[in-house]
């Protein structure tokens, strides 16, 4: 009985201790990279002095090649393909409705379409991480918080996200009117100047 009792103290003390290394590690991590984001994350690569704070690293798919074509459902049942947008400037975002950083760059995002779309012949396509939310609903209820009127489609199972190499949220790329990636970056814009800046990217 002794032995069961000794026993006993001994595995709840390694739960114990377990569980208090968990919590440091958390938050530790939590303090470094406070979002998740990649954008948090710290690239030694990044240059600070930078007008477009770091937009020249590339991330993801690499640039002059055809952007993967996809079809996917928008909010409205619509059935739309990237290549249906060939002729355009395209603004590809990955993005999902539990993102801050997320939250805050879609309103520049909707100030420059609305303003610009038609002036530089450019289309802002919202490819939402569906897989991560928990419902559409989810995803409804943003898009109208923030009155978006570009396409919002729904990445069900994840599979453009893996074609496209997001690795993180917000990601995006720049496609030009030929259908090949200019350009690609992670981290939300700061404002829709700097979006007007990265869409005179693609020539």
């Amino acid at each position: 009985m002794k032995t069961m009792s000794i026993i006993g103290t001994t595995v709840s003390v390694l739960i114990i201790a377990i569980m208090l290394i968990v919590l440091v590690k958390n938050n530790f991590v939590a303090e470094e990279y406070p979002s998740g984001m990649i954008e948090d994350q710290p690239n030694k690569l990044l240059d600070s002095e930078s007008e477009l704070s770091g937009r020249d690293v590339n991330i993801g798919l690499e640039n002059n090649q055809l952007a993967p074509d996809f079809e996917l459902q928008s909010l409205s049942g619509e059935k739309i393909r990237l290549s249906d947008y060939r002729g355009k400037k395209v603004f590809l975002n990955f993005w999902a409705s539990w993102c801050g950083p997320c939250k805050v760059e879609m309103p520049y995002m909707e100030n420059y379409y609305k303003k610009y779309k038609d002036l530089e012949n450019v289309e802002i396509i919202a490819v939402n991480m569906t897989k991560g939310e928990l419902n559409t609903k989810k995803v409804q209820e943003f898009v109208d918080a923030h009155g978006l009127t570009f396409p919002v489609l729904l990445d069900s199972n994840g599979d453009i996200e893996r074609i496209y190499k997001v690795i993180g949220l917000p990601t995006t790329y720049l496609i030009d009117e030929d259908g090949i990636v200019v350009h690609g970056f992670a981290g939300a814009v700061k404002n829709a100047n700097e979006i007007e800046k990265l869409i005179n990217k693609i020539k």
